[in-house]
């Protein structure tokens, strides 16, 4: 899928969103996967296609939810 990705990843005490190439900072992966989908509808909404990624415990990563 092209456009938009949203990786969502632990990072030592936080759970972080990496998008377009900055990091956003939530205290856990809940706040994280909330956040990172609504702004992925957002971005579908808008006629593009949007993706979030949670990296698991054994380093791969899946979707979490993908629209546009």
């Amino acid at each position: 899928m092209a456009g938009a990705r949203y990786y969502i990843f632990k990072d030592a005490h936080c759970w972080k969103i990496g998008y377009d190439g900055k990091e956003y900072v939530y205290k856990s992966n809940a706040d994280a996967v909330m956040a990172a989908i609504k702004a992925a509808n957002e971005t579908a909404l808008h006629g593009f296609e949007a993706e979030v990624l949670v990296q698991g415990i054994d380093g791969k990563w899946r979707t979490e939810w993908s629209g546009g």
